[in-house]
């Protein structure tokens, strides 16, 4: 019997900022501040063996639409379907 390799996801509250623009002015004018934003969301993270394969990332505000939510559980599923595909592809799940 071979050893059973873990798949994880993890799922996490992070935001993400953004910066527009360098900072930088042209020759006649000053430094132009860069404007930055923060956009808040949801990470899912897929580990094998503890280290990441691979990130999804959704926005999410304080008031997510109904799009949001659908998008939220499709990756979810997918996640899930993810960890459980070595069980599935040999017959051992459930």
């Amino acid at each position: 019997m071979t050893e059973r390799r873990a798949r994880r996801v993890e799922v996490a509250a992070q935001p993400r900022h953004v910066s527009l623009g360098d900072g930088q002015g042209d020759d006649t004018a000053e430094q132009a501040p860069a404007e930055e934003f923060e956009y808040l969301g949801i990470l899912l993270e897929r580990k094998h063996d503890g280290a990441p394969v691979e990130e999804t990332w959704l926005p999410m505000g304080d008031d997510p639409s109904e799009e949001d939510d659908e998008r939220l559980i499709e990756a979810l599923h997918k996640a899930w379907l993810w960890t459980t595909e070595a069980d599935r592809l040999s017959g051992t799940a459930w």
